[in-house]
């Protein structure tokens, strides 16, 4: 009779089915092991990206601040050049309103016959309204022509002539009105 050992086969099936499960299992271990190793590089990069991102906002929000400081700085600079032209503009105004009086009574003088003379002057926004007496109208008439031959007067007319006496004398009162370009 043969004698068959049958504990041995079993024993060889579970040694068999014992490395396999061994096998898989250190693959198991060896791959969570290496998802662990490559979630904590993975969370390690990131932990480091956050970082740096939170360094780039905190000199950004520097900059931000220099910036505001510096738009600020530039603001006010136009506001300052702002008030400076303003300045400037009334001044270059009341320079040409200076020299507007002086230029107007010597155009007037200067075409001013002998026997006339003015009694009044006024002058608003370039418009002169002027009276005047003469001995005679002639005298009017030649003072109106010598004024709307001025480069610098228009639309020189005549507002009002009037007779009148004063005293023994006849005297011809009168009232003009003009456009000084100056």
């Amino acid at each position: 009779m043969i004698k068959i050992n049958l504990l041995a086969t079993q024993k060889a099936k579970k040694t068999k089915k014992k490395i396999a499960v061994e096998s898989q299992l250190i693959w198991l271990g060896l791959l969570s092991l290496v998802l662990i190793l490559g979630w904590f590089l993975g969370w390690r990069s990131l932990d480091r990206r956050v970082q740096g991102l939170r360094a780039h906002e905190v000199r950004l929000t520097e900059e931000l601040t220099s910036l505001k400081a510096q738009v600020k700085v530039v603001e006010n600079f136009e506001k300052n050049k702002k008030t400076v032209e303003d300045k400037i503009s009334v001044i270059q105004e009341l320079r040409k309103k200076q020299s507007m009086p002086v230029s107007l009574l010597n155009e007037i003088s200067q075409r001013l016959p002998d026997r006339v003379w003015l009694v009044s002057l006024s002058e608003s926004r370039g418009n002169i309204e002027l009276s005047g007496a003469a001995t005679t109208n002639s005298e009017i008439v030649d003072f109106i022509n010598n004024l709307k031959a001025a480069p610098d007067f228009k639309n020189v007319q005549i507002l009002e002539s009037r007779q009148k006496k004063e005293g023994a004398i006849t005297v011809y009162s009168f009232r003009l009105k003009w456009t000084f370009l100056i």
